[in-house]
């Protein structure tokens, strides 16, 4: 298992959009996975109460516990929290918490929305955590972003599901604001379209979505110039239980694509060959 004592912090890419359906779960699954392929330890984080993240890939050892004793029991114990999926160096937190009783105890809690983020720094010697989130608001989605170095929002190329993002999203994250004069500072807010085709009225939307962002918000928040296109292979990947680059080669560019703008850092990284295992 890839952790130990060994002083490291994680660079941290929450995935977060208040609108339910936006494939959040499908993106952390492949940015995970393709991070571990080239040779960076990866921890998957899934905070949803529908575990579809926990469900993704087969897992060559179960922990015990998961997301509600990491939370509630302050549980930091590899051994007791953290499963090894089959992909070399890609681990997981899973979700545990059917019931949502992770939630009613952080909305009690004194520490509630920022508690994740001194727990998660116990975490050691991984070089990447992704951390994927439910699609409404909830204090787990506001406790995800404070801890993150960078926020990834996808965007359905819809006008309604535009318009939940810039009234939930953006306004979860101007909320978030507050929580600056207490010594936070929020994370990047880096939004690109998912699920996106060639019709007139997505590109409509996209238009629209890009001088929104150019004309209303700050440098802090920014929609990319690039999309993940709307195929079927992701829909495929997801039901053999692999990351969507092994099963089509053709979306092996999104998707390095992808964790290079979210993950410039280790651009050296995704430009070597995969270590797959």
């Amino acid at each position: 298992m890839n952790v130990n004592h060994t002083s490291k912090k994680p660079y941290i890419v929450t995935i977060a959009c208040t609108k339910g359906g936006s494939a959040k779960s499908t993106n952390a699954a492949n940015i995970g996975a393709f991070c571990a392929d080239h040779g960076l330890r990866t921890l998957l984080i899934d905070t949803d109460t529908q575990p579809t993240l926990s469900s993704y890939y087969s897992l060559e050892h179960i922990a015990p516990g998961g997301i509600h004793e990491f939370l509630s029991q302050r549980d930091i114990d590899p051994s007791h929290i953290i499963s090894q999926t089959v992909i070399k160096n890609l681990d997981l937190i899973q979700s545990n918490d059917p019931s949502n009783n992770v939630s009613q105890m952080l909305r009690n809690a004194p520490d509630g929305a920022i508690r994740f983020s001194h727990l998660i720094k116990s975490i050691n010697n991984y070089d990447v955590i992704v951390v994927d989130t439910r699609g409404t608001r909830d204090i787990t989605v506001d406790m995800s972003v404070l801890a993150a170095d960078v926020l990834f929002c996808p965007i359905l190329p819809q006008i309604l599901s535009a318009k939940e993002f810039i009234r939930g999203t953006i306004g979860m994250y101007q909320d978030l604001q507050t929580f600056e004069s207490f010594g936070f500072k929020l994370p990047p807010l880096k939004a690109i379209a998912n699920c996106v085709d060639n019709t007139n009225d997505v590109k409509f939307v996209m238009q629209q979505l890009h001088t929104l962002f150019e004309s209303t918000f700050d440098g802090s928040k920014t929609f990319l110039d690039f999309s993940i296109p709307d195929h079927v292979a992701y829909r495929e990947a997801a039901t053999y239980s692999l990351p969507v680059y092994r099963h089509s080669s053709a979306e092996y560019p999104v998707i390095k694509k992808l964790c290079c703008l979210l993950l410039p850092q280790f651009t050296a990284h995704f430009e070597q060959p995969m270590q797959r295992g």
